[in-house]
């Protein structure tokens, strides 16, 4: 949900700064507006530069799992690779493996827990 909600904010900053230098343009004229694009371009570019830096550091600092994959949370779990098999956060769960198989035009249908099917 965060990250939809910074999505959406800096949609919402791009479009006003995107309104604001089109009044900032057809005001002063195109000659003026050209120096400072160029000016907010050197910034933009610059803060760019540096988001990437910050991104490409966090990750080297991440530690490595097996398989290249990351997992953080309680009762979280990291998969990479080909693997197949039950995992147990130890948190009480219950295990369960469930296996069927269908001939001709017969369906399978395997639902445990909260899991509901509809069919229309």
């Amino acid at each position: 949900m965060r990250k939809r909600v910074l999505v959406w904010g800096g949609a919402a900053v791009a479009v006003v700064a995107a309104a604001a230098l089109i009044v900032y343009f057809v005001r002063v004229g195109l000659d003026d507006a050209d120096k400072l694009a160029s000016v907010i371009a050197l910034f933009v570019t610059a803060a760019g530069l540096g988001v990437a830096i910050y991104g490409l550091r966090s990750r080297e600092d991440a530690e490595p799992q097996p398989g290249g994959v990351t997992a953080s949370g309680a009762g979280s779990v990291a998969v990479g690779g080909d693997n197949s098999g039950v995992i147990s956060t130890g948190d009480g769960t219950t295990n369960i493996h469930m296996s069927a198989e269908a001939s001709g035009q017969g369906r399978v249908y395997q639902a445990g827990g909260d899991q509901t099917i509809n069919e229309r």
